[in-house]
């Protein structure tokens, strides 16, 4: 049999769970005198297609991005704090979780952490090596 079947065989597949990493916001962290701390997680493949259909291909058949497209990653990739909460959004006075994000957040947050959920999610440079062949 295949040696990559074999290991796959032979562990546990309660092994295979998704990936998470918590990163601290240092402004927000120095606002409240305490660790603002966001906990990302991996997006499963059905998640990653549901945000595959945000994007498009214009005519000249460039792809453009939904320009909300980060903070739609960080819907699905964030753990904790959950954006979706009704109380959060009440208290900062935002009808949608993707405004509490823009409201909380500033642009290169976002960016930071999409690239944390994206690198989770293992589109990071690291995350698959080329073998050459002997």
């Amino acid at each position: 049999m295949n040696k990559t079947i074999d290991l796959l065989l032979k562990n546990d597949v309660s092994k295979l769970k998704r990936p998470t990493k918590d990163v601290e916001i240092t402004r927000l962290s120095e606002l409240y005198g305490e660790p603002f701390v966001v906990t990302c997680q991996a997006l499963t493949p059905s998640e990653f297609n549901e945000l595959q259909e945000s994007i498009s291909i214009n005519v000249e058949g460039n792809i453009e991005l939904d320009n909300n497209i980060q903070v739609l990653t960080i819907l699905k990739g964030t753990k904790d704090p959950d954006f979706k909460s009704k109380e959060l959004m009440d208290h900062f006075s935002v009808p949608t979780p993707k405004d509490l994000v823009q409201k909380i957040f500033l642009s290169g947050e976002i960016s930071s952490i999409y690239t944390t959920i994206t690198d989770l999610s293992g589109f990071g440079k690291d995350s698959v090596k080329e073998i050459k062949n002997s």
